[in-house]
């Protein structure tokens, strides 16, 4: 689970298992792409296959996974730091330069072995990995010394010194190789081998890191427009609601100016909940005390002619849902159900929970002539929606009804607070 602290960033999460195992199965794919790619003259039938298919998608898997696996634990490593920086650009580039760097040390590794097994006069100090490393660390150690220096007197900016390092170090790999295989012109083999597996990986990794930073704008986008969306259905608080508890309140202030006052506080929680954000979530027990606040309003208005059962002792309090996913229901089960009827009824709130599903109903009587009324249908389009933006398809919303009752069905996954940040909406 991503810390708090840390800044959200438009790279995966290369220490959760499940992009963990994602990332693998699509590089194995690739293997058996490049497995697949050449053919030999007898390149078919069971033999073409056991001595050369089987043996050429074994050595592809070992090599692209381990250049693969690195590339991912060095990208988990690096992953607090990366949110240190302000640019996702930045932050692109110096994880394709790292890719690129991974996958160049693993390609003169393989080589290197490969050479070894085959020849007992190859040694390391033969090798030129000794010149390599010498003056990588050259590089490394006084690049970062003077970067450092620069970066002290605030020269340079955070983004610009851990690119500009990295790009310093990737060019040393590449001038070192290329300044001592101008002396030794034995090794195209080995040139071929490394050239080629750099240009795999640069394509590949700009493609994939393309593909992430497309992906993540793109839910941006998405959420940021279903945020406003909820924002603006749940910002529509009745007129009526409005002018009939100021009414109430005005009624009040006179002769019992202490439920007047409790009125105004209930009044303000309730335009408070209207303000918060979509995103987060409340608690079911705030969603009640919520409603019980509408309800209080109401019942100044409607004295007795408004009773409630309430049967819901067996949804989890600490269930989370979006705010105000009850109040409009109620809402609508008074202003449709109880105040066009002479004596009132009763509203019944049902809620049963088996362990994985929360199911809760609002039912209320319904006038005769009003069968047929079209009113219910925005409040119910309203939460519908929000329980959508919230949950995602794992939400649902239906209705009941005949000529004297009219009951709302709905169904959302228990979460709470400890698994909202990994639910996958």
């Amino acid at each position: 689970m991503q810390s708090k602290q840390d800044k959200e960033q438009f790279l995966p999460d290369f220490c959760n298992v499940y992009t963990i195992f994602l990332t693998i199965i699509v590089t194995e794919l690739l293997a058996f792409v490049l497995a697949l790619a050449p053919l030999s003259k007898d390149g078919t039938g069971w033999a073409y296959i056991k001595k050369e298919l089987i043996p050429n998608l074994a050595m592809f898997s070992l090599f692209i996974q381990w250049i693969t696996l690195v590339s991912m634990g060095l990208l988990c490593m690096l992953r607090r730091q990366f949110s240190k920086l302000e640019s996702d650009i930045v932050i692109g580039l110096v994880a394709y330069l790292l890719i690129l760097m991974v996958t160049f040390i693993m390609s003169e590794f393989a080589y290197g072995w490969h050479e070894y097994m085959l020849s007992t006069e190859f040694r390391w100090k033969t090798s030129h990995h000794p010149f390599l490393l010498k003056y990588f660390a050259m590089s490394a150690i006084g690049s970062l010394l003077i970067l450092s220096y620069i970066y002290k007197y605030k020269l340079i900016k955070k983004d610009i010194l851990v690119l500009s390092y990295v790009f310093i170090l990737m060019n040393t790999l590449i001038l070192t190789e290329w300044i001592y295989h101008q002396t030794s012109p034995e090794f195209l083999r080995h040139q071929w081998f490394l050239w080629r597996n750099m240009g795999i990986s640069a394509i590949i990794s700009a493609v994939t890191l393309r593909y992430f930073y497309i992906q993540y704008h793109w839910k941006k986008e998405i959420e940021a427009s279903a945020n406003a969306r909820a924002q603006a259905l749940q910002a529509r608080i009745r007129p009526h609601f409005l002018f009939n508890s100021m009414n109430a309140i005005a009624c009040l202030i006179r002769f019992q100016p202490d439920k007047a006052e409790q009125a105004v506080l209930d009044f303000a929680d309730l335009f408070r909940a209207s303000l918060a954000e979509i995103k987060t979530g409340v608690t079911f027990q705030e969603e009640l005390v919520l409603c019980r606040q509408y309800l209080n309003i109401e019942t100044l208005r409607l004295g007795e002619r408004l009773q409630l059962v309430w049967d819901i002792d067996k949804i989890p309090k600490d269930a989370l849902l979006p705010p105000l996913s009850l109040q409009p229901l109620l809402e609508n089960a008074i202003y449709h159900g109880i105040q066009p009827l002479p004596d009132g009824g009763t509203i019944s709130i049902m809620g049963k929970f088996d362990g994985k599903e929360i199911k809760l109903n609002v039912k209320n009587p319904l006038k005769e002539s009003d069968s047929q009324h079209q009113g219910h249908q925005m409040a119910q389009e309203n939460v519908q929606q929000r329980l959508r933006i919230f949950y995602g398809k794992h939400a649902k919303l239906s209705l009941q009804k005949d000529a004297n009752f009219y009951q709302v069905n709905m169904i959302f996954p228990y979460i709470n607070q400890k698994d909202e940040n990994s639910y996958c909406r």
